[in-house]
């Protein structure tokens, strides 16, 4: 297509359209944020400000454009002419060589400083707006507004944003349309920021949405922050374009590309070729035809669709949450919580950054550690000992548990302990869990620490040297879990122990290690006291509970003793009596060594008394034979004698011729015969 002035006029007539659009857009927006009274709306309203004087330029560009080639085309004509034609309009070479100068001026300095105009206004602009929204955000006044104002309609607004977008995207298309001609190239910094403008307009209605059927109006005030931010990154980029732009080589004939023509918005007119705008950035900058090499061709077509597939997937795979076995999991839409907790598997989400997802294990048993050691030395590798042989154990840094030494006297004093306590939790509700604290687990280790010198303090040393430390685990954990349910934390307290306790170290430990060893000794020698008591008292009753029945009973017999006025007293003798045989019976009963003693007194009493009965009335019955046959009986104790005497003894018999003496055949064994031989002789 040829440059003539029916060329540029259309130029200008597109660049006065988008300047009426624009101005349209201004107002509309800035009547609609004057009305709703809310942040992102202002915003939005001065960033479309900057666009004016863009299109103002543009048109001032075009114009002369149209002017210079009308006065080119009747140089042209006034050439082909007669001589005398030429000298009566030979002032029209000099509006020509005004027109191009003018032209060169607007392309050399009105291009440039209407850039940086534009990128002045952009920073300036956004910085003041970020600062504006941190203070009403700030504010404690509540007729503050940060999102919408109070009574306004979110339909209405939704029609207004609505019909601002579809004229901002059919306009910024329409202009985007001229670009593809050359002459008309420098209308694309017009086209995309008019783009920007539908940009902003689908955000606000985006938030009319949302605040119309989800009655949520927060989304507005990310509009609020993001848009000035943006204005910002936009305006530091023109700037940096144009300070490089003055630095790149330039080619005769050669039409500049303003810097307001911003590489950034300009993806918003042609999305369809991002490796197109990266090649025609590249062949600006360096002018040199880079882009026109076959291998960035290649990488040219084949970027766009590689990025907006690798879009695409990272989008897919933001929009999955896996949540494990022993995890819940929460999803967060531009911060608040949505739903309720994810349960173990497979989630559907909006894309980020729309929501995001986060996951706890909620499932796992968790540990925290109260100790008097800031470092947690001797708990992975030493021994816990009371002592050292190093006495530097005792640093400074440590912080030690007060605790009493005597709570049964009012003056008992005080005394420190070095204590390791180990809590073990885990979630019970998630949602709790998170809306509870921000920083639940050292809220937890607070409440430990407290309630942990809450306990050392009520309790004395000794109390705590001994069973407290076992004991202090079950009362430690209600109290912790009483002050956590209070605070809303939403966490269940599986255990708590004390792994360690201990004085503090150096002489002190040693002297407490002393003290406790003398205890342990003192009781180890009553124990085996009462050891040797049960042992004997088994041994002597049988049993203890039978010693104890005895022993009562020896005391009230002393007692009656103790207590009887007089010997003769009858009554008394009786009482005495009848405790003496009560005392006798459990003797009886008894089954141990005094028992047995009792028993063998006994046999031997009436063994005793039995033979010696025995032997007076055998002594009456020799005594009544010897009354009766005296003779005899003398001689049968002889022959008893006898025969006892010669029981062990050789005995001789002589025989004799008949006549002689008498022949005595005496079996002395045999008193019966012995006696009967004696009588027939």
């Amino acid at each position: 297509m040829n440059a003539d002035q029916t060329t540029y006029r259309r130029g200008r007539i597109a660049a006065l359209g988008g300047l009426a659009i624009q101005l349209a857009l201004v107002v509309t927006m800035g009547l609609a944020a004057a009305w709703t009274r809310s942040p992102a709306l202002q915003a939005a309203a001065w960033h479309l400000l900057g666009g004016l004087p863009i299109w103002i330029v543009l048109a001032l560009v075009y114009h002369q454009f149209e002017v210079e080639r009308r006065e080119t085309l009747a140089s042209e004509k006034l050439a082909t002419q007669d001589a005398a034609s030429s000298v009566l309009f030979g002032d029209l070479s000099d509006e020509l060589q005004r027109a191009r100068q003018r032209l060169a001026n607007l392309l050399g300095y009105g291009l440039p400083a209407v850039s940086f105009l534009v990128a002045t206004y952009l920073i300036v602009a956004g910085l003041a707006m970020l600062w504006r929204l941190g203070t009403l955000v700030a504010s404690d006044d509540p007729g503050v507004v940060t999102t919408l104002a109070p009574g306004v309609s979110a339909v209405a607004l939704l029609f207004v944003a609505a019909a601002m977008a579809f004229v901002a995207f059919i306009s910024a298309r329409w202009v985007s349309g001229y670009t593809r001609v050359r002459a008309w190239q420098l209308l694309r910094g017009g086209a995309s920021y008019l783009m920007s403008s539908f940009v902003l307009a689908a955000l606000v209605l985006a938030g009319a949405i949302a605040a119309a059927i989800l009655d949520d109006t927060s989304f507005f005030r990310v509009i609020a922050a993001a848009v000035p931010a943006v204005m910002v990154l936009v305006g530091v980029e023109i700037l940096l374009t144009g300070l490089l732009a003055a630095y790149r080589p330039k080619r005769p004939g050669e039409i500049p590309r303003p810097a307001f023509d911003s590489r950034v918005l300009g993806l918003l007119t042609a999305p369809e070729s991002l490796g197109q705008v990266v090649g025609e950035l590249i062949n600006y900058q360096f002018g040199v035809e880079v882009s026109r090499s076959w291998l960035y061709r290649l990488l040219g077509r084949a970027v766009t669709p590689l990025t907006l597939l690798g879009g695409l997937v990272l989008a897919a795979l933001s929009a999955l949450v896996i949540v494990g076995p022993d995890e819940e999991g929460v999803v967060t839409r531009f911060g608040a919580i949505r739903g309720a907790a994810l349960r173990p598997g497979l989630h559907l989400k909006l894309p980020w950054p729309v929501e995001t997802a986060a996951t706890y294990p909620v499932g796992k048993v968790l540990e925290i550690t109260v100790s008097s050691d800031p470092i947690g030395r001797g708990r992975d590798d030493e021994a816990i000992l009371w002592t050292s042989g190093d006495d530097n154990l005792a640093k400074l840094g440590m912080e030690y548990f007060p605790t009493a030494l005597d709570t049964r006297s009012a003056g008992g004093g005080l005394a420190l302990v070095a204590a390791d306590v180990v809590v073990q939790y885990r979630v019970r509700e998630l949602l709790e869990f998170l809306a509870g604290s921000l920083a639940p687990r050292e809220a937890l280790v607070a409440i430990a620490q407290q309630e942990a010198s809450r306990y050392f303090a009520s309790r004395d040393l000794d109390q705590l040297l001994t069973v407290g430390r076992t004991d202090g685990g079950r009362v430690l954990e209600d109290a912790i879990q009483a002050r956590a349910d209070g605070l809303g934390l939403g966490l269940d307290v599986v255990g708590v122990s004390i792994t360690a306790l201990k004085p503090p170290g150096g002489p002190v430990a040693r002297a407490f290690h002393r003290q406790i060893g003398a205890q342990q000794e003192r009781e180890s020698l009553i124990q085996k006291g009462r050891r040797d008591a049960v042992v004997t008292l088994a041994k002597v009753a049988g049993s203890v509970d039978h010693a104890a029945r005895i022993n009562a009973a020896i005391l009230e017999l002393d007692a009656l003793r103790a207590a009887r006025d007089e010997p003769a007293d009858d009554a008394a003798r009786r009482q005495v009596a009848a405790k003496e045989l009560d005392i006798e019976t459990l003797l009886g009963e008894a089954r141990g060594e005094a028992a047995e003693l009792v028993h063998a007194a006994r046999g031997y009493r009436w063994t005793r008394a039995v033979g010696e009965r025995s032997a007076q009335e055998r002594f009456a019955g020799e005594l009544l034979a010897y009354e009766q046959a005296p003779a005899y009986y003398r001689t049968r104790r002889f022959l008893d004698v006898l025969a006892a005497g010669l029981a062990e003894r050789r005995k001789f018999v002589v025989a004799g011729d008949h006549g002689d003496l008498p022949v005595l055949r005496m079996d002395f064994n045999d008193s019966a015969s012995a006696l009967d031989t004696l009588l027939g002789e």
